[in-house]
């Protein structure tokens, strides 16, 4: 069955609900946000404004703070904004089928969207959800409006995390691992932290919630069913996106070097030939975060061409 409910202190959130309302220094991490269940699986987004829809979907780690500065700045300029948790990342659920893809993501994000009446959107994605959005238009052409891709990762780069995907997925025994690999897991947070914000600093209350967050089991497991299957979901798309003709923007920082421009925004560019792009200055890869005015500015220039 489908349906909306609002986010209250669900089962198997409670935790995570009271560490929402923490406030850090000048952060708004209060939202309660909604539910939407499709297919069995139970998502969660956050709306603000309205107007012409924008959706935005964040990367690997990630969930919808990513997107709390760029939500507001899009109400105050006329624009419903909906940020999505992926699922199995932040409070959204995650099917137990094993598939994981792009593409299947695409589908639940398609079947939330319809539930919501929610229709030709803007369609944003931060890294790994820049990858989604490009499934998205590939199954689903005339559902959008256009494209907004903020330091994509798009092409394949090794297999690492395919053994980490098999021990995770063992019943029982991979929540124990999990569980006992707490203090590197949180290592791991803060190294890879570091790396997506510089050359800018990670806001501590940033930090904070995504160490309580991230670490929970449940979206331990997605991180890595989402690299492991990243792979597999590339090599299925690359091919295709010459087909892609909606407006495109792509918006990637000179200074990332988490997910390097020369490996994915400018090959992804001159596979888009009609695609602009945007490249800033002194800007790494956490662009929803430390740049939230170029992505708003990104957003509103689409919107001008598809007018």
């Amino acid at each position: 069955m489908n349906g909306r409910v609002k986010n209250r202190s669900c089962d198997g959130f409670l935790a995570l609900d009271e560490l929402l309302h923490y406030r850090g220094e000048g952060v708004d991490i209060s939202r309660d946000g909604e539910f939407v269940t499709v297919e069995g699986v139970r998502l969660h987004y956050v709306s603000e404004g309205r107007g012409t829809p924008v959706v935005l979907l964040h990367g690997n780690a990630g969930f919808t703070h990513d997107y709390s500065t760029v939500m507001t700045l899009l109400a105050r300029r006329g624009f419903r904004a909906l940020a999505f948790d992926r699922p199995g990342h932040g409070r959204s659920e995650r099917a137990n089928n094993g598939a994981t893809t792009a593409g299947v993501q695409a589908k639940l994000i398609r079947r939330a969207l319809l539930e919501l009446e929610v229709e030709q959107p803007i369609m944003v994605g931060h890294s790994w959800g820049g990858l989604l959005i490009l499934a998205y238009w590939l199954q689903y052409q005339t559902d959008t409006a256009g494209l907004v891709l903020l330091a994509p990762a798009i092409y394949p780069e090794g297999d690492e995390f395919t053994t980490s995907k098999a021990l995770v997925g063992i019943p029982g025994l991979g929540y124990l691992l999990i569980r006992m690999s707490k203090p590197f897991i949180n290592r791991e947070i803060r190294r890879t932290l570091d790396r997506a914000f510089s050359p800018d600093e990670v806001p501590s209350a940033y930090l904070e919630l995504a160490t309580t967050v991230w670490n929970r089991p449940e979206q331990v497991r997605a991180i890595v069913e989402d690299e492991a299957d990243f792979g597999l979901s590339a090599e299925g798309l690359t091919s295709r996106f010459g087909e892609i003709r909606a407006p495109t923007v792509i918006v990637t920082g000179d200074s990332d070097h988490l997910v390097k421009p020369e490996a994915h925004s400018f090959p992804l560019h001159k596979a888009i030939p009609h695609s602009r792009l945007v490249v800033l200055p002194g800007a790494g890869h956490m662009l929803p975060q430390t740049r939230p005015e170029a992505v708003l500015e990104a957003i509103e220039t689409l919107s001008t061409d598809v007018r």
